[in-house]
C-alpha cells in the first residue's frame, strides 16, 4: 500500500508540538509517513574583515582588531554553524521521532535552514508530499503584521493541502 507523506514543521516550541496528538488521531500509521520538519535561521560564520592596509593605527597583522585577527587564525564558517544547529536538532527531536515510530509510524527528520514560510513550500514542492499540517497561532490585525503569519504563506502558496490546528486552552 503507498503511504501518505505528511510534513510536520516544527519550530521548537511546545506550541508547534500539539499537532502530533491530530496527527495521530486522524492520520493513521498504516496509511501515513510522517517528515518532521526543522527550519532553522540562516546562519552566519565566524569570519573576520578583510585585512586592511598597513598603517600606524592597525592593531594587529593587518586587521582593524584583535578579534578580527584571531578570526582569520580560526575562522567558523556558516556550514560548520549550521552542521552544529542540525545535531542539536537531531538530538532534541530523537525521543520525538523515537514516540512516533514506536506508534507504528514510519518517521523522518529534516533540517533546513532560512524563512520559515518559503522553507516549508518548497519542501512540500521538491520532496511531493500529500499534505503540510501544523499548529498556527491565529494572530490577525498589528500582531500578523508585526511577526508575520506563516499559515497564511502556506495556504497562499502550497501545492498540497494544509492542516492547521490552532489549539486552544482547555477550560479547568
Amino acid at each position: 500500500m503507498i503511504k501518505n507523506t505528511v510534513v510536520i514543521p516544527l519550530d521548537g516550541s511546545d506550541y508547534s508540538v500539539r499537532i502530533l496528538s491530530a496527527v495521530q488521531k486522524f492520520l493513521p500509521p498504516e496509511q501515513n509517513r510522517l517528515i518532521l520538519l526543522r527550519i532553522c535561521k540562516d546562519s552566519q560564520g565566524l569570519i573576520p574583515a578583510p585585512m586592511v592596509a598597513s598603517t600606524i593605527d592597525t592593531k594587529t597583522e593587518g586587521y582593524a582588531s584583535h578579534q578580527d585577527a584571531l578570526r582569520a587564525r580560526h575562522p567558523i564558517f556558516a556550514t560548520q554553524v549550521q552542521e552544529s544547529q542540525r545535531a542539536e536538532v537531531i538530538a532534541e527531536l530523537q525521543d520525538t521521532l523515537h514516540g512516533l515510530e514506536t506508534m507504528g509510524y514510519e518517521t523522518k527528520l529534516e533540517v533546513t535552514f532560512g524563512d520559515p514560510a518559503e522553507e516549508i513550500v518548497n519542501f512540500a514542492t521538491l520532496t511531493h508530499v500529500d499534505l503540510v499540517a501544523m499548529t498556527t497561532h491565529g494572530r490577525t490585525g498589528l500582531s500578523k503584521m508585526l511577526f508575520g503569519n506563516v499559515a497564511e504563506y502556506l495556504i497562499r502558496h502550497a501545492n498540497v493541502p494544509v492542516l492547521l490546528l490552532r489549539p486552544f486552552r482547555r477550560a479547568a
